[in-house]
């Protein structure tokens, strides 16, 4: 007998798994009946829940039947068209996080969730994929095993060892609390207490190796926020110099023409107003970017820092002032 019914296999094991959980127990022919198939392809469904992790128990025989064991009531993965969306788009585009290694279980993970789809749904999630694109730079700077591994760490309190390499090259051994890990700007970091520094400290992860999670667990300690505590280790530790600007404009104004990189960027004591603590080796490269948001702007510190700005507007006016005796004699001439 040929199958009359649903055709799709997935559309059957979500009916069957709301068989099986609305009721004890049921047969292959009650099933084969109610789904208008073969119990042959029962079986065949059956077989391929167990393979996805359902525990489906059968009894042979006279009064026996399907039923689920416990633990298997959990659905197959079931999405509404905006949920679809976006786990399509963030399965597309994961390989920009930062992280190598994510093509192939992305690639595999997004052809699986197609699988539990309607066929409408799955037409537009892979309208969506093709549709889209993100430009600019995929910087691959950690391992999605290394992050994941110290990521677990981090969650079951384990202590870690690794070897560090600092920007200078230098290679030390570290024996570290992980606290939390951190995507900041486009880079993965650690950040943790350090048994050597005896101090919470951020680790780019692209530049730990050797680890091993050990089955020490954690003392117990009072962590600063993870989030903040990375962006000012990346946006202030490395520079000699640490500048702190009120500008006269909104967060999100402000926030628009700076990359996150580049400095820190807060709401002020008024919501009009915006304060930037920004790293530099060279105050003169700093008091440029400053000029080119064109905001209202005030120095807090350093003083330095209002002298360069000074020396930078004389040379911008002195250069626009030649620019214009130029194009006046220019004029003259024809």
């Amino acid at each position: 007998m040929a199958d009359a019914g649903e055709t799709d296999p997935t559309r059957r094991a979500l009916q069957i798994l709301g068989i099986l959980q609305a009721r004890s127990s049921a047969s292959a022919a009650e099933l084969a009946a109610r789904l208008r198939v073969t119990e042959r392809t029962v079986r065949r469904d059956m077989q391929r829940l167990r393979d996805l992790g359902y525990h489906v128990d059968g009894e042979a025989g006279q009064g026996g039947g399907y039923r689920l064991a416990g633990g298997s009531d959990r659905p197959l993965l079931v999405l509404e068209a905006d949920e679809a969306s976006a786990v399509v788009l963030g399965l597309s585009h994961l390989t920009d996080l930062g992280l190598s290694g994510l093509e192939e279980p992305a690639l595999s993970a997004l052809a699986k969730v197609g699988r539990t789809m309607s066929p409408t749904l799955s037409a537009r999630a892979e309208r969506l994929r093709r549709g889209t694109a993100v430009v600019g730079e995929r910087a691959q700077t950690a391992d999605v095993e290394q992050v994941a591994r110290l990521a677990e760490a981090a969650a079951e309190r384990r202590i870690i060892t690794v070897t560090h390499r600092r920007r200078d090259g230098a290679i030390t051994d570290r024996r570290i609390d992980p606290h939390r890990v951190v995507a900041f700007a486009g880079r993965w970091y650690l950040f943790g207490w350090c048994h050597l520094r005896r101090d919470w400290r951020t680790f780019r992860i692209d530049r730990l190796a050797d680890l091993h999670v050990t089955t020490l667990r954690q003392q117990v300690r009072v962590a600063p926020d993870p989030a903040r505590a990375v962006r000012r280790a990346v946006l202030h530790s490395p520079y000699p110099q640490l500048a702190r600007v009120l500008v006269e404009a909104p967060a999100e104004e402000v926030r628009a023409r700076i990359p996150a990189r580049a400095a820190d960027v807060e709401p002020a004591d008024e919501p009009t107003r915006t304060l930037i603590t920004a790293g530099a080796h060279d105050l003169t490269g700093l008091a440029l970017h400053l000029a080119m948001l064109e905001l209202p702007l005030s120095v807090i510190e350093p003083v330095e820092l209002v002298e360069t700005l000074h020396r930078l507007g004389e040379t911008l006016c002195s250069a626009a002032a030649v620019s214009a005796a130029g194009r006046t004699d220019t004029a003259r001439a024809e």
